[in-house]
């Protein structure tokens, strides 16, 4: 993992390449800054600790009965919120259909230790129907201790006040876009397997919401992507393969804007600077640093 200044240059290298050893870093896919803490989340939801420094520090697990996805926010000095599964909810499982008791995210210590309590109601869309992509993401303003949530096939915004034994789910937020295409039928795991034409086509139908951000104290940026019918030619991961969009929204959901993004969007900074991918060329990769600014 390399770490730049604000003006691009590298000034640190935290971590190597390799599986088993302390301190290496396999396929690294998202990193949180949490006090003097570097958290690294890995494919195969590995997860390894640095100081800022750079030293290793160990591989925290959460407890057993519960999976966990990319995308940990800060709640607290103590706590942060983590995408997870806990196999002992019913419906936990995404070979069947959602219930209304199944969460989406966990509020643990920070050392994954303890799931102190969790929340995300996924939306009806999936209680109603089998949809296998069922990922959520979730963006935290830790002062206001207000957590936004989105899942994957969904244009559903949640709002939750994160409480010290439970998270209050505050508003729901239809988003709109002229570019959001619902899911046009169930996309169950037993179709992927038998008939992957038939599925890759319902993708292909489909919008894919991946990651959400407070740009303000009141305004929230859902962004998502459409498939181009060129992402099953390609082999592996190419920012070509996609359409990407946004809707920035107001917390209070009285105000919505759509949007056509330049690239993906990477992550935000505390100063609520956006970090979007304008070129994963190899050797010409470019991330441009992004402020949103409304003009009502």
């Amino acid at each position: 993992m390399v770490v730049y200044d604000s003006l691009g240059r590298p000034v640190q290298v935290i971590g190597r390449p390799g599986t088993e050893a302390p301190g290496t870093l396999y396929r690294a896919v998202q990193v949180l800054v949490h006090g003097e803490l570097v958290y690294v989340q890995q494919e195969y939801s590995r997860v390894s600790r640095f100081t800022k420094t750079g030293r290793f520090i160990d591989r925290p697990q959460l407890p057993e009965g519960y999976g966990l996805n990319a995308g940990f926010r800060s709640l607290d000095e103590g706590h942060l919120v983590v995408p997870s599964v806990a196999m002992s909810e019913p419906c936990s499982s995404w070979l069947e259909p959602a219930c209304e008791e199944t969460r989406a995210f966990s509020v643990v210590d920070t050392g994954l230790n303890q799931v102190v309590y969790r929340f995300g109601v996924y939306p009806q869309l999936y209680q109603e129907g089998n949809y296998v992509p069922r990922r959520a993401a979730t963006d935290v303003l830790p002062e206001a201790r207000l957590a936004a949530a989105v899942y994957e096939l969904s244009s559903e915004l949640q709002l939750y006040f994160l409480g010290e034994r439970e998270g209050r789910l505050v508003r729901r937020i239809v988003l709109r876009h002229p570019a959001w295409r619902d899911p046009p039928e169930d996309m169950r795991a037993e179709l992927a397997v038998n008939d992957r034409a038939r599925f890759n086509e319902l993708m292909l139908q489909s919008s894919f919401m991946k990651r959400v951000f407070f740009v303000a104290d009141t305004l929230v940026l859902a962004h998502f992507f459409n498939l181009k019918p060129l992402y099953f030619e390609l082999q592996g991961w190419d920012d070509r393969k996609v359409m990407p969009y946004g809707v920035l929204a107001s917390i209070s959901g009285r105000w919505q804007q759509p949007l056509d993004m330049p690239g993906l969007v990477l992550g935000r900074d505390e100063a609520f600077h956006l970090y979007i991918r304008l070129s994963d060329e190899p050797d010409r990769r470019l991330i441009g640093r992004f402020r949103v600014e409304v003009r009502r």
